[in-house]
C-alpha cells in the first residue's frame, strides 16, 4: 500500500528527547499509510540505537537512514529523496506531535488534494512544560477547512516550517536546501512558493515545538554566533526571489517580499544584539542600503517599528535602539 504521509525526523545527538518524538507516531490506526524516516546525521550518542528499536518494533512505519554529518538541510534533502508518501512533513527529533491532532490531520489528508495543508503549533517550554501560541490564526477571517488559491492569501501571511504538510512531488522541484548551515527552515518554506497553487488551513495544533534549549538556532546568542549562516541563507533567498520575480504572480511575489522583509529586519536585530560600535552602525547602514538598492520591494516590505524608526532618524537612534535591545534581552 502506498504511503500517504512521510515524516522526516532530522536526528543529531538527541537521545534525551528522541523517544518522545518517535512515540508520538506510534498510532495503530494509521500505521499502514505512515512512514517515519529517522535521518541520523552522524550522531555520536545513542540516537541511532534508539531509532533501531522503533524500526524493529514497527518495521512498517519506521526506517533509519544513517549518513555523515551535513546539518539540518542535508537531512531534509535526504528525506525528500527517500520519501514514499504523497505528503511530506518535517518533525525535528527534540519535538513531537500531539497524537490526537495528528490523527485528525492524517484523516484529512486521505481525501485532500491541496498542495499545502497548514496546521498550528505550540511552543512548549522545556523546563516548565508551559504551552504558548505564536499565532492564534494564520490571518484574520481564515476559513478552516477551505481550500484557498494562493492568490486569495493575504500577502503578509507568515507561515512557519512547523505548520507545513506539503506534497512530496512538489518538493522535488525545489533547489537543494543549504547544508552545514543554520536557519535553512526559511529555505524550506520559501523555495516551494513558485509551485504552490492551493493551501488549506486546519484548526489543529499538531506540532509541539520544544523551546528553551541552549543549542537552538533562534536563540539570540546562537544568532549572534552564526550571523554568517544567517547572511548565507538570506543572500540565497534574495537571489532566488530575484530569479523568480519576473515570473511570479503578484500574490506569490508579495508573499516572498513580506517574508524576506521580516528576515531583513531580523538581520538588523542581530546587529543590535552586538556591543555598541561605529562599525556595527555602519554595518546596519550598509546592509539597509544594499537591500534598498538591489531589492527595493523587499526594503519597502519591512514593517518592524524599530527598523522604521531607525530609518526615519537616519540611524542616529542606533545607540538608543541598541540600549533598548540590551535591556530587553537582559530582562527576558
Amino acid at each position: 500500500m502506498r504511503k500517504l504521509l512521510s515524516i522526516v525526523v532530522p536526528t543529531y545527538n538527541v537521545e534525551k528527547y528522541l523517544r518522545r518524538c518517535l512515540d508520538s507516531f506510534c498510532i495503530e490506526e494509521i500505521q499502514d499509510k505512515l512512514e517515519v524516516l529517522v535521518v541520523n546525521d552522524g550522531s555520536t550518542d545513542g540516537s541511532a540505537d534508539i531509532a533501531e528499536e522503533y524500526v524493529r518494533s514497527y518495521p512498517q512505519v519506521f526506517r533509519l537512514i544513517n549518513k555523515k554529518n551535513g546539518g539540518h538541510g542535508s537531512t531534509i534533502n535526504c528525506g525528500i529523496r527517500e520519501a514514499a508518501g504523497r505528503y511530506f512533513k518535517v518533525v525535528d527529533s527534540d519535538d513531537w506531535v500531539d497524537e490526537q491532532a495528528f490523527s485528525k490531520l492524517f484523516a484529512y489528508l486521505e481525501d485532500c488534494n491541496s498542495d499545502v495543508v497548514y496546521t498550528n503549533f505550540y511552543h512548549v517550554d522545556d523546563a516548565t512544560g508551559k504551552k504558548t501560541i505564536e499565532f492564534l490564526n494564520p490571518f484574520p477571517g481564515v476559513e478552516y477547512g477551505r481550500e484557498y488559491h494562493f492568490s486569495e492569501i493575504k500577502s503578509n501571511l507568515f507561515l512557519k516550517m512547523h505548520g507545513y504538510t506539503i506534497k512530496t512531488e512538489l518538493l522535488r522541484h525545489i533547489p537543494a536546501i543549504d547544508e552545514n548551515c543554520f536557519y535553512v527552515d526559511m529555505e524550506y518554506v520559501l523555495f516551494p512558493v513558485p509551485w504552490v497553487e492551493t493551501i488549506t488551513f486546519l484548526d489543529l495544533f499538531v506540532y509541539q515545538y520544544r523551546v528553551g534549549l541552549p543549542g537552538q538556532s533562534m536563540n539570540i546568542q546562537r544568532m549572534k554566533k552564526n550571523a554568517d549562516n544567517y547572511d548565507r541563507v538570506l543572500v540565497r533567498l534574495l537571489q532566488f526571489y530575484e530569479q523568480w520575480r519576473p515570473r511570479l504572480q503578484p500574490a506569490k511575489l508579495h508573499h516572498m517580499e513580506h517574508v524576506l522583509g521580516r528576515m531583513a529586519a531580523s538581520r538588523i536585530k542581530i546587529y543590535l544584539s552586538q556591543p555598541y560600535s561605529r562599525e556595527n552602525r555602519k554595518g546596519i547602514e550598509a546592509f539597509e542600503e544594499s537591500i534598498r538598492k538591489n531589492y527595493p520591494m523587499v526594503y519597502a516590505a519591512v514593517e518592524n517599528r524599530a527598523v522604521l524608526l531607525l530609518r526615519r532618524s537616519r540611524y542616529r537612534l542606533y545607540m538608543a535602539a541598541r540600549a533598548v535591545y540590551y535591556w530587553k534581552e537582559r530582562l527576558s
